[in-house]
């Protein structure tokens, strides 16, 4: 797959990759989609306020 990122987005990719100790780009954009995959299967786990409340 090939991914194009936005200029504007290349600082953020850039200090990430500094930050993880990470020299390809690809593997940080890899790492950021797998934070927002789990970010999303745990949200889908966890009961919703209004569950709780009731």
């Amino acid at each position: 797959m090939r991914v194009t990122i936005r200029q504007s987005l290349h600082p953020f990719i850039s200090n990430k990759a500094q930050e993880l100790g990470i020299n390809d780009h690809a593997e940080v954009v890899n790492f950021l989609l797998l934070q927002i995959l789990q970010n999303s299967m745990l949200a889908q786990t966890q009961p919703s306020a209004s569950q709780n409340t009731q």
